[in-house]
C-alpha cells in the first residue's frame, strides 16, 4: 500500500502512528467498557439499574479511569514510534520493540481485568497488591478455580479472550507498523508538522496520565453516590493494582502516632529496652492455668447468624452458645483475609496494608497467647485442614512457640476433599484425640483452623442438608461441626477445665452493606464458653477486635505477662471505638459514627447505625479527626513496631 493510498484512508492526514495508536485507544476504550458491564450485571444487587443516571456516571468515570491506564501505556509506543517516523528509521527495530511489548502488556491488562470480575464478588474491593498473597500458595489456587464453576469459566474467558486480543494485535500491529508505508520526513515543513502532531499527542498524553486537571486521579474520585457498587465500578482494576503498590503507607508522622498509641491504650510506663508499646501487667491472684482452645471459624461473619437477625437459620450451635457463654456482640476482626486473622488473633497487632507479618524473611518471633502460654508451662498446638505452605504456616507457626502443627501434610490424603484438604469435623476429631493424648496435669493451648466454610464450598458426602444454595450449606456444616466438636469434647477429662474461644478469621459479604469497606466482612462473633468455668452467661456489647483476644484471656486467666502488642483487656478496659481494615481500607467505628480511610485517597464520616450514605466528614469534625487519629495512630505503630523487630520479649 502506497503512502498515497494510505492517507486517502483517513479524514485527518495524522501521522500514522498517531492513527495507529488512537485505534488502540479506542479498542481498549471498548474492550474496559464491556467487562465493566460484565462486572456490574455480575455483582450488582437488583436495585441497581442500568438505566439509572448514577450507573451513567460510574461508566463515565470508567472512562476516564481507563483513559489514565491507556495513556499510561500508550506513551511508550507514541514516543518509540515518533523517533522511528521523525528520524526516518528504515530497519523499523522500535516497529518490532512496540508490537512485542503492546502483545504483553494489553493482554495482560485485560486478564487482570477479567480476573478482577471473580475477585470483586467476593471481596467487594477491586483487585491490588492484597491478591498476591495467594501466589505463595499458586497449587492451592490451582485447585479453587478448577474446583469452582464460575472461576473455571471467568479463567476460560480470560484465556480465550486475551489470546484474542494476541491474535488482533499482532495482526493490526503487523499490518500498521510493517506492511503500511510511512511518512518521510525530509522538508522543514513535515518536521515541524510532525513536531507538532507530537507535542498535540504527548500534552493529551500527560493530561490522560494525570486524569483531572485539579490533582492526579486517586481511587478516591469513583465516590459520587450513595450505591457502593456504583462507586467501585468506575475504578480500573490495573489501576487499582498498580496503584496500591505505590500509595504509600506513611499515615502520619511516627513519633506523633506513637505517642497517640501511648495515650489511647494508657501506657504510661513503657518498658523502652523492648519497645515503646511494651508494659507490664500485673495480677492479685496467681494464673489459673485453664486450658484454651482457639478455634478460627473460616468466613465465620456475624450475619450469618440467628442473634444478629439473620432468617436462614444456619448456625444453630452458634446462636445456642451465644445464650449460654460470654458472647461479645460488637467484635471485629483486623482483616479480610485468613493470615490477618491467624496473626491478629494470636499475637494482637492490626492487619498492614503493605507488611504481612507471617511471611516476612526471615521469619519473626512475636509475643502473644503462644508466647505467654509456653512461658507458664503450657503445651502449644496448631491444627489446620488444609497443607502448610498456605500463608506460609508451616515456617511461622513453629517458630513462635507452637510445639507441634498438624495439616494436611500429617494427614491421610484419602480425607482430603478439596483445595483446603480436610473437612473441618474431621480436623475437629484430629483435635480431640491429640488432646485426648496429653497427660491430665499439662495445661495446654491449642489452635484449631477451620477451612471448609471457604470458596469452593465442597462438603463430605455424609453432612445431609435441605439447603441447596452450597454457600450457606457451607456455613450451615461448618456450624454442625463445632457442635460435634463440642459435643464429642463434653466426654473428655480435660472439657471442664478448659475455655474454648471461638472466633472467625474474618467474616464474608452478606446482605445489604450501605458502603465500600462491607462491614459484614469485619463483624464477627467472638464467644467464650466454659460452662464450669465461666458460669455467668453475659452478654457484652463493648468494642472487641481480634487485637484483643490476647490480654483479655490473660486477664480471665489472672496473668502476670509483659503485653507488647496493641490490645488490651475488655473486660478490665472499655474500648471507645474499634479499628480494623478491608486491603486499601481502613475503618474506625464508636457506637454511632463509621469513619472510613481509603488509601487511594479519600476520608469519610457515617452514621452507620441508620445505614446513612451522607458523609458527615466536614459537618462533624470532632467525630472524625478523633476516629482518624485513633485508627491510624495505632496503625501506623504497628508498621513502626514491626518495621523495627521489637515484636518479641528477649
Amino acid at each position: 500500500m502506497s503512502l498515497k493510498q494510505t492517507n486517502k484512508n483517513r479524514f485527518i492526514n495524522l501521522p500514522t502512528y498517531i492513527f495507529f495508536t488512537g485505534t488502540l485507544y479506542l479498542g481498549g476504550l471498548l474492550v474496559w467498557g464491556i467487562l465493566r458491564l460484565v462486572l456490574l450485571c455480575y455483582t450488582a444487587e437488583k436495585s441497581v439499574r442500568l438505566n439509572d443516571y448514577r450507573t451513567f456516571k460510574a461508566f463515565l468515570i470508567g472512562f476516564q479511569f481507563d483513559t489514565v491506564m491507556l495513556a499510561y501505556i500508550l506513551a511508550f509506543p507514541i514516543v518509540c514510534l515518533f523517533v522511528q517516523t521523525f528520524f526516518n528509521l528504515q530497519n523499523k527495530l522500535l516497529s518490532r520493540v512496540v508490537l512485542f511489548y503492546l502483545c504483553i502488556v494489553f493482554p495482560f491488562a485485560v486478564f487482570l481485568t477479567i480476573a478482577d470480575i471473580p475477585y470483586f464478588n467476593f471481596f467487594r474491593n477491586r483487585l491490588s497488591e492484597s491478591a498476591m498473597q495467594w501466589m505463595g500458595s499458586s497449587e492451592l489456587v490451582i485447585q479453587m478455580v478448577v474446583q469452582n464453576k464460575i472461576h473455571l469459566l471467568f479463567l476460560f474467558l480470560a484465556i480465550l479472550i486475551t489470546s484474542g486480543v494476541v491474535w488482533w494485535l499482532n495482526r493490526y500491529g503487523r499490518k500498521m507498523l510493517f506492511n503500511t508505508a510511512w511518512e518521510e520526513v525530509r522538508k522543514p515543513k513535515e518536521r515541524l508538522y510532525q513536531m507538532a502532531c507530537f507535542l498535540c499527542v504527548g500534552a493529551l498524553c500527560f493530561f490522560g496520565i494525570r486524569g483531572k486537571v485539579a490533582h492526579p486521579i486517586r481511587s478516591g474520585d469513583a465516590i459520587f453516590c450513595d450505591i457502593p457498587v456504583l462507586n467501585q465500578v468506575g475504578l480500573n482494576p490495573v489501576f487499582t493494582f498498580i496503584k496500591s503498590y505505590s500509595n504509600k503507607v506513611k499515615l502520619m508522622d511516627e513519633d506523633v502516632a506513637l505517642q497517640n498509641t501511648q495515650q489511647l491504650l494508657h501506657i504510661q510506663s513503657p518498658l523502652n529496652s523492648i519497645s515503646p508499646i511494651a508494659r507490664e501487667v500485673h495480677s492479685d491472684s496467681n494464673m489459673r492455668k485453664y486450658n484454651v482452645i482457639l478455634v478460627l471459624m473460616e468466613g465465620m461473619s456475624a450475619n450469618f447468624m440467628s442473634t444478629f437477625g439473620n432468617q436462614d437459620h444456619l448456625t444453630p450451635t452458634l446462636d445456642s452458645l451465644a445464650n449460654v457463654s460470654w458472647f461479645f456482640r460488637n467484635a471485629y476482626s483486623a482483616g479480610i483475609h485468613t493470615n490477618n486473622g491467624i496473626f491478629s488473633s494470636l499475637f494482637s497487632f492490626p492487619a498492614l496494608k503493605r507488611v504481612r507479618p507471617m511471611s516476612t524473611v526471615p521469619v519473626r518471633s512475636y509475643s502473644g497467647l503462644p508466647f505467654v502460654f509456653k512461658q507458664n508451662g503450657y503445651s502449644n498446638y496448631f491444627l489446620c485442614t488444609h497443607v502448610k505452605e498456605f500463608d506460609n504456616i508451616g515456617n511461622f507457626i513453629p517458630q513462635n512457640n507452637f510445639d507441634a502443627l498438624v495439616s494436611a501434610d500429617n494427614l491421610p490424603a484419602d480425607k482430603s476433599i478439596g483445595p483446603f484438604g480436610v473437612p473441618d469435623d474431621y480436623i475437629f476429631e484430629k483435635a480431640i484425640e491429640k488432646l485426648n493424648s496429653i497427660p491430665k496435669d499439662q495445661p495446654f493451648f491449642t489452635t484449631i483452623l477451620t477451612a471448609s466454610n471457604h470458596d469452593p464450598y465442597i462438603l463430605p458426602d455424609y453432612f445431609k442438608s435441605s439447603i441447596s444454595n452450597q454457600e450457606l450449606k457451607a456455613v450451615s456444616y461448618a456450624d454442625w461441626s463445632i457442635g460435634q466438636f463440642l459435643e464429642k469434647a463434653k466426654k473428655t477429662t480435660w472439657f471442664n477445665n478448659t475455655i474454648f474461644v471461638f472466633v472467625a478469621d474474618h467474616g464474608r459479604v452478606v446482605g445489604k452493606n450501605a458502603y465500600d469497606l462491607a462491614l459484614s466482612y469485619n463483624h464477627i462473633p467472638v464467644i467464650m464458653y466454659a460452662p464450669s468455668l465461666l458460669k455467668n452467661a453475659m452478654q457484652i456489647d463493648n468494642f472487641i477486635g481480634q487485637i484483643d483476644l490476647f490480654p483479655t484471656i490473660m486477664g480471665i486467666l489472672h496473668s502476670r505477662y509483659i503485653n507488647n502488642t496493641l490490645g488490651i483487656d475488655v473486660l478490665h478496659e472499655k474500648r471507645d471505638c474499634i479499628y480494623f481494615s478491608a486491603d486499601d481500607k481502613i475503618g474506625c467505628m464508636n457506637d454511632q459514627w463509621l469513619y472510613v480511610y481509603r488509601f487511594g485517597g479519600g476520608e469519610s464520616l457515617y452514621q452507620y447505625k441508620t445505614g446513612s450514605t451522607i458523609d458527615y466528614a466536614k459537618s462533624h469534625k470532632t467525630e472524625f479527626e478523633f476516629l482518624r487519629n485513633y485508627a491510624l495512630s495505632q496503625t501506623q505503630a504497628a508498621e513502626l513496631i514491626i518495621s523495627r523487630d521489637q515484636t518479641r520479649i528477649r
